[in-house]
């Protein structure tokens, strides 16, 4: 899973730039308040926006920190080389240069194989489920185009992510020289609505939060992706291993926030399609 398929070291302006430690439940609640690390310049989950923190990872952050009787303290990181390298650096153990960790990291993949890789860490409380998406303009391939159709037609993909990588092999490599690189998928959104490109692969969520206002012409939809052994993930939260009372409230907290509709609302207003993970978070037989 690479790191762009989430987001990119800079904190809030707004936060405290002491170091952080995380801490456990008790110390949480003692406290008073929940530590969070979310990506920077992630619209629409977490982005700085007239001066504010803002998005659906940070609504949610919120919410999530006031189910559990204290307020929160979001971190805004850029993404290192890999997640994993994200996940020593802002959860279990700290970068290098200084900064400490925080108590939880959102927007992290929730898969069996990959959290047998990293084992620091406890993945709890899925709270979507992600989707790979095409945005295209109908005025050049139709309303139902395919990938054949992007043999003839420049195709916007962020660099070194799993649609970049699925494009350069799709159809025997025939794609390849239809692909167009960009450094965000930001800037990928920005050539589509230019024309200097007629499509874009990438995460449904991203897509529609970068296009909310778009012209009837540009759609988004899900296209037939032969060969692409994966074209989903649930996205959830990674907590450091040994703090499993924390893990457990706040699996147990998300779990009501999906259930009362919160979690979808948060997705509603910044127009962005929420689609609950297969296996959402649980609540215990007493709630």
């Amino acid at each position: 899973m690479n790191k762009r398929v989430l987001a990119s070291l800079a904190l809030s302006l707004s936060l405290v730039t002491s170091s952080l430690v995380a801490a456990g439940l008790d110390d949480v609640k003692n406290k008073g308040v929940l530590s969070v690390s979310l990506y920077k310049d992630f619209p629409p989950y977490s982005y700085i926006s007239e001066g504010k923190q803002s998005g659906i990872d940070v609504e949610i952050a919120n919410a999530l920190a006031a189910k559990l009787g204290v307020s929160s303290q979001i971190r805004l990181v850029g993404a290192d080389e890999n997640v994993e390298d994200d996940l020593r650096n802002n959860v279990w153990k700290g970068h290098y240069l200084g900064g400490g960790v925080t108590d939880l990291m959102l927007h992290m993949p929730v898969d069996n194989a990959f959290s047998e890789k990293v084992d620091k860490v406890k993945f709890v409380a899925p709270y979507q489920l992600e989707q790979i998406a095409f945005a295209f303009d109908t005025n050049k391939v139709g309303k139902q185009p395919t990938l054949a159709n992007f043999m003839s037609e420049p195709i916007g993909v962020e660099v070194d992510t799993l649609s970049d990588l699925y494009l350069l092999e799709a159809m025997q490599g025939q794609l390849s020289k239809s692909v167009r690189h960009f450094d965000s998928l930001t800037k990928a959104v920005a050539a589509l609505k230019a024309g200097e490109v007629t499509g874009i692969m990438g995460p449904r969520g991203e897509l529609e939060g970068l296009l909310q206002e778009r012209p009837e012409t540009l759609q988004i939809q899900s296209l037939i992706t032969p060969g692409l052994a994966r074209s989903n993930w649930a996205m959830g939260i990674a907590v450091k291993a040994d703090n499993e009372e924390l893990a457990k409230a706040v699996n147990e907290s998300m779990a009501a926030l999906v259930k009362d509709g919160t979690v979808k609302k948060i997705f509603e207003q910044y127009k962005v399609t929420y689609t609950p993970p297969a296996t959402p978070p649980e609540l215990s037989a007493k709630n």
